[in-house]
């Protein structure tokens, strides 16, 4: 357990002091502000426009950041040889692999908290008292972040970080999609797209069960047994997600 902290911790001071993960925040910090700045251009229920605009520029940009650090988690350690002084040490490759997941995690609590507050500032000093739904957003994004998170850890333990990234991107496309494909599957009118629409919404996640951020913008109250299904859903994903990632780590050659 020390040793998953350890890896963890640093895994968490590396990534803060990393220039582009500032940028990135940065540029989330101007979405925010220029969500206020669409009051001004928007016609109908600014509000909700308003908590839209803002919410979707934090769900993107914690998506963003999540691909951005994960897919490079591992390869960046085995590209730079580090692996090979932390292989010498009694330390198992799955400490290894869950440790630097964990400080990924821990860091994107940590960037999202920050936004999150950041548009309580913004936001709700301008619309007033934010509604009980944005607690549910903001569980269900941490879930989401989470999956998205290993499936990108899982694509560095055996691709560079270009090939990780297009799978991590495609993952988190499909997963985006997967009510619409399970929809056009059923509608198609031969039976291999039917089948490949199926294995595609049953094999790869489902992202839009994590998704209440048109609930949260529009303050419709986000049920609390949605949150515990779509929540645990996510996390048994991300766990097979993760599970699947040591295995594959277990067996690399890392000469």
């Amino acid at each position: 357990m020390r040793a998953l902290v350890a890896i963890a911790a640093t895994t968490f001071r590396e990534a803060i002091r990393d220039r582009v993960l500032a940028s990135l925040f940065f540029v989330a910090a101007l979405l925010l502000g220029a969500s206020l700045a669409a009051e001004e251009i928007t016609i109908g229920d600014q509000a909700k426009v308003i908590r839209g605009l803002a919410l979707g520029g934090i769900s993107l940009s914690a998506s963003v950041m999540a691909m951005f650090l994960g897919v490079g988690l591992v390869w960046r350690e085995l590209e730079q040889r580090t692996i090979q002084t932390v292989a010498t040490r009694p330390i198992s490759r799955t400490t290894f692999v869950l440790g630097k997941y964990t400080g990924l995690v821990v860091t994107l609590a940590a960037l999202v908290a920050g936004m999150l507050l950041l548009y309580l500032v913004l936001i709700g000093t301008h619309l007033g008292t934010p509604h009980p739904s944005l607690a549910g957003y903001a569980v269900l994004l941490a879930v989401d972040l989470m999956l998205l998170t290993a499936w990108a850890t899982f694509f560095s333990t055996f691709a560079g970080p270009t090939m990780a990234t297009v799978f991590t991107l495609s993952t988190f496309v499909i997963g985006h999609l997967a009510d619409d494909i399970h929809r056009f599957g059923e509608q198609a009118a031969t039976a291999g797209v039917h089948g490949v629409a199926g294995v595609l919404y049953w094999v790869l996640p489902n992202f839009q069960v994590l998704d209440v951020q048109a609930q949260a913008a529009h303050e419709v109250p986000v049920p609390l047994d949605h949150v515990l299904r779509a929540g645990g859903y996510g996390l048994g994903y991300t766990f097979l997600v993760l599970l699947a990632a040591v295995l594959v780590f277990e067996r690399r050659d890392l000469n």
